[in-house]
């Protein structure tokens, strides 16, 4: 496993969160994911950009119309939610989290989350192989079990995150 999902996994435990493990869904999630929010994309438009690499590009190049920054932030917290999907990109593990419902942005773990450097030097001090919190930069992808919604954090300063509910 992954020690990113397991610092992510052990951190919703420790909050009372039911998550469970999914070894090798990413490609499954991402499939899905592009087919319910970026379907009415053309192959050339997926192209020019990136999207396979950087599949929230669909947000930062406003091919796809969604909410921003704090106001993405908060329309996820405000969002209903039963049960969720979360996943890395280049990760092939993912999570499934039952009972999500209070689950709120800053209980991801994520380079820009106010968790990360308590778990980043909690983890580290525990011989954690990352040397800085620099290096769990990951695209993350929350979606609900339905794929009607999803909350993306990106590996770059001043993209993002973004929430999108067609």
């Amino acid at each position: 496993m992954d020690e990113l999902v397991q610092m992510q996994i052990k951190r919703l435990r420790d909050m009372n969160f039911d998550a469970e493990l999914l070894l090798s869904k990413r490609g499954e999630l991402e499939q899905r994911w592009e087919e319910a929010f970026a379907k009415d994309l053309s192959k050339a438009q997926k192209r020019k950009i990136a999207f396979p690499q950087c599949m929230w590009n669909a947000f930062s190049w406003n091919k796809i119309e969604c909410l921003k920054e704090q106001v993405a932030v908060d329309a996820f917290n405000q969002q209903k939610k039963a049960r969720c999907y979360l996943f890395y990109a280049n990760i092939d593990d993912a999570l499934f989290i039952k009972k999500a419902n209070r689950i709120k942005a800053e209980d991801i773990i994520h380079t820009d989350s106010p968790a990360i450097e308590k778990t980043f030097t909690s983890v580290h001090n525990n011989q954690s192989y990352f040397n800085s919190v620099e290096e769990l930069r990951a695209d993350l992808y929350v979606v609900d079990e339905h794929f009607t919604w999803t909350y993306v954090l990106t590996h770059e300063e001043g993209c993002g995150p973004y929430f999108y509910k067609p």
